[in-house]
């Protein structure tokens, strides 16, 4: 049975999408794993058939076009505005890609902010699932607040918390005008009203690839949202790191690690500035981690080592803390290691998982871009990787990770409600 999984983002979002299509090869699918041209190396070294969706986006999410996206998240209309005018054409080109990749699969997955579930099952009549590392916009809940739009540092309960989903609702029809082109001219359907879409979408089954030990799945989600733990290689391919690094491992007590994809924006200087004055200031010794351009600028002392990219599960074991923005894959890799770390949030989802970190006691709670200085990011270092118990906290949660096989119980979902749609041409829910 061929499974496609269309897999679209930064590395945060492609990574957990690889790991879940790993799991479903070795149980028997065959499986082709769709993203953008930088992940097609990282694909294929894992034995996995690859699509080319789109071109390299690391420019993207690194460049003015991806901090212009996620600043104007911050208000709905500017977002959708920004998605339909800005990204008409890359989104027109994506969803044709996307059906392409999908004509001859039996079920498929797909990253929902792209808004090309509902119509693809449509257009199939395949198993269509939903997966994210993230919570969705399109799935309120009274359990935590829509972290995507909104104050961060406001906790007015469960009234309160599902009113914020409600006002990022309109965030969901980014793309309406390129969905509308996508639907009439490649796959030969009638239109589709917004609110018709999201009612078919909110019924399609979920697979959200996070922790229920970091973000208990809420009591006012439905029975076919499924939280079914971190989504994670844990075999990667052996690395033998340059010798700058291992000699820098080598020669003294455990480094703090600092990095922040592409995420910092356009004061990538002045925060790249503010952690090496930290890390003097702390004591400590760092790394600061450059790829995709969040961190660069900066005159470095001997006991601060930059490096390109690093596999977080052989690097993470090696240091004494870390230093994020707060992303999906960052956190999963920081609490599934057991290493305490704190975030420093930029956008999109990043404050609640730094909120989540803190609330396990894993690590200090974030510092945002606005409240950055030396003092507070040398006093948040000191903390995290001196105090004892901020250690054991996170030793504790990787454990808990440890036994929830979030890859496992992923792909027993699956292969249960497609088992339902071979015997009984219907499915139900899982």
């Amino acid at each position: 049975m061929r499974i496609t999984i269309l897999a679209i983002g930064s590395r945060g979002d492609v990574q957990p999408l690889v790991a879940l299509a790993i799991g479903l090869n070795r149980a028997g699918f065959q499986v082709r794993c769709c993203a953008p041209s930088d992940f097609e190396g990282y694909v294929r070294s894992h034995g996995l058939e690859f699509y080319a969706l789109t071109k390299n986006v690391s420019n993207f999410f690194g460049g003015l076009a991806g901090i212009a996206l996620r600043e104007k998240m911050r208000d709905a209309r500017e977002f959708t505005r920004f998605c339909d005018d800005y990204l008409a054409t890359f989104l027109d080109r994506l969803l044709v890609s996307c059906f392409e990749a999908s004509q001859d699969a039996d079920a498929i997955m797909v990253w929902p902010w792209t808004r090309i579930g509902p119509s693809l099952g449509e257009r199939l009549g395949v198993p269509v699932f939903i997966v994210s590392a993230n919570p969705v916009l399109h799935l309120p809940t009274r359990g935590f607040a829509n972290p995507f739009l909104g104050p961060q540092w406001l906790r007015l309960g469960p009234l309160y918390n599902r009113y914020t989903w409600r006002w990022a609702l309109p965030l969901t029809k980014m793309g309406q005008p390129a969905v509308d082109r996508w639907r009439h001219n490649t796959l030969g359907l009638s239109p589709i009203s917004w609110k018709d879409e999201l009612q078919l979408l909110r019924g399609m089954p979920h697979l959200f690839g996070f922790s229920p030990t970091v973000l208990p799945k809420p009591s006012d989600w439905d029975e076919w949202i499924h939280v079914t733990g971190y989504w994670l290689t844990g075999d990667s391919e052996p690395f033998r790191p340059p010798a700058e690094l291992d000699e820098f491992l080598r020669s003294g007590e455990p480094p703090v690690a600092i990095g922040f994809s592409s995420q910092v924006g356009r004061g990538s200087a002045r925060v790249t500035q503010i952690m090496v004055d930290a890390l003097e200031r702390s004591g400590k010794r760092g790394i600061l981690i450059t790829a995709w351009g969040g961190l660069n600028g900066a005159k470095l002392p001997t006991s601060i080592l930059a490096i390109n990219q690093a596999p977080y599960d052989w690097l993470l074991p090696r240091v004494a803390a870390m230093v994020h923005h707060g992303g999906a894959g960052s956190t999963a890799c920081a609490l599934a290691s057991g290493t305490p770390s704190f975030a420093v949030p930029f956008g999109f989802e990043q404050s609640l998982w730094g909120q989540r970190i803190a609330k396990l006691g894993a690590g200090v709670a974030p510092i945002y871009p606005d409240h950055l200085s030396v003092r507070r990011v040398a006093n948040a270092i000191r903390k995290i990787s001196e105090i004892p118990s901020y250690r054991a906290r996170a030793a504790q949660a990787a454990e808990r990770i440890r036994q929830e096989d979030g890859v496992g119980n992923a792909v027993r979902l699956v292969t249960r409600r497609l088992e339902q749609k071979r015997r009984h041409g219907a499915v139900f829910a899982i």
